[in-house]
């Protein structure tokens, strides 16, 4: 199986990067995982752009790689302790799922065709989080997952 997180934008925070970049190495040395960059829009100042949500989830969508398993990070998808995590990523894993492509929006969120379009919709908390810290918090659940399921000691 592969893992792709698309996202709009780089990470900009240094402590996410730093983190982020150590999780994607370890996970490398378990299964595939690429890290997906779509257009980030430009925003107004002030609250909800629309608009820059329209474009960012088009550019979203359009990185999916073909045949991947769609998986939105929304508030509103299955909410999951790190036990059911690992459960459901092993399931899929286990019945052949080739690519599990997570797709994370940006400050505004996805564009609601884009979560419908997705086979399944994920909550990493029932709190809104920055992309940046969902990437991280998302990267670290994956991880965890994947040396319980291959036996091997999880980093402390």
């Amino acid at each position: 199986m592969r893992v792709s997180i698309a996202v709009p934008g780089r990470l900009s925070h240094p402590g996410a990067i730093a983190y982020a970049d150590d999780l994607y190495q370890r996970i490398s040395r378990i299964l595939p995982i690429e890290r997906l960059t779509a257009r980030e829009a430009r925003r107004g100042k002030g609250g909800l752009d629309a608009s820059a949500r329209t474009k960012e989830s088009a550019s979203l969508h359009a990185i999916v790689p073909g045949g991947a398993t769609a998986v939105a990070l929304d508030l509103s998808g299955k909410s999951m302790d790190s036990d059911r995590f690992f459960a459901w990523l092993v399931a899929h894993a286990e019945q052949g799922t080739r690519e599990i492509c997570f797709l994370i929006g940006g400050p505004d969120g996805l564009e609601p065709s884009l979560r419908a379009s997705c086979r399944e919709a994920v909550s990493l908390s029932p709190m809104v989080l920055p992309h940046e810290l969902a990437e991280v918090v998302l990267l670290e659940q994956v991880y965890r997952a994947l040396t319980r399921w291959k036996g091997l000691p999880y980093h402390r």
